[in-house]
């Protein structure tokens, strides 16, 4: 059984706090960004436009992860006004993916630029801060399951239960060993987004069964719904990608 774990908000100034949750976020942003512009740069990317496409693809991806919250978990909130905006009420990490994943190919076609080499060097930022977004999630325990006496269940003050946030960081550290070990920057463009799409939608597709309190249709959750389209796309990209000729990644089509 795994310990309940509680850090507080600490409070700097006046009303002014620091949530454990924020900074990692904010930590996972920061390292998912230098390591996209590694890849980038071992792969000969443009730097000038990739540095461009990175605050595109965040906006776009925090943007749409509130949005899908709203229009999916919680759509008796959903207004016209400035809330709609408001990320601190809600986000989705399939809306931040698919968003962004949307505000990325909206900026690369628009300029011309590889969609897959490019892709590719934001998927494997996004891993490295995913796994500081997730440890955000295990430490604010915001996202408990169904109640289990599990060895990695975590003891909440209600009584031990699955804590999804903390199965999906563990996940992360193995797909991060996983991903490294296999040298990203080698990979034909493409391959590296489609594996990640490919491992992940089905540990999310079977975590979403242990979930409590989410809305179903037609008895799945949206995540699980998510999930598929994830898979099918992984999947897509991974043919593409193997159909394609091997070129230099910054001139790859």
């Amino acid at each position: 059984m795994i310990p309940y774990i509680e850090i507080p908000t600490m409070q700097l100034w006046g009303s002014i706090t620091v949530q454990p949750f924020g900074v990692l976020v904010a930590m996972g942003c920061i390292a998912g960004a230098i390591t996209a512009r590694w890849h980038a740069i071992s792969c000969g990317l443009d730097t000038r436009r990739f540095s461009s496409l990175l605050a595109w693809t965040l906006i776009a991806g925090f943007l749409l992860s509130h949005i899908v919250v709203l229009l999916f978990y919680y759509p008796e909130r959903l207004s016209f006004s400035v809330d709609l905006l408001n990320i601190g009420k809600g986000m989705s990490s399939f809306g931040g993916f698919f968003g962004g994943a949307l505000g990325a190919v909206i900026f690369l076609r628009y300029h011309r630029l590889p969609v897959l080499a490019y892709g590719d060097a934001l998927l494997l930022g996004l891993t490295v801060g995913w796994f500081f977004g997730r440890l955000g999630c295990s430490i604010a325990h915001d996202h408990p399951g169904l109640p289990s006496d599990f060895i990695l269940a975590v003891d909440y003050p209600t009584g031990s239960r699955h804590d999804l946030g903390f199965y999906e960081w563990l996940f992360t550290i193995g797909l991060n060993v996983l991903i490294f070990a296999i040298r990203p920057n080698e990979l034909r463009p493409g391959v590296l987004t489609g594996l990640i799409c490919v491992l992940y939608a089905p540990v999310r597709f079977m975590l979403d069964f242990l979930r409590v309190g989410d809305k179903l249709y037609y008895g799945l959750t949206p995540g699980q719904y998510f999930a598929v389209v994830l898979l099918i796309a992984g999947v897509s990209v991974l043919v593409l990608a193997i159909k394609q000729p091997h070129k230099e990644p910054g001139r790859f089509p």
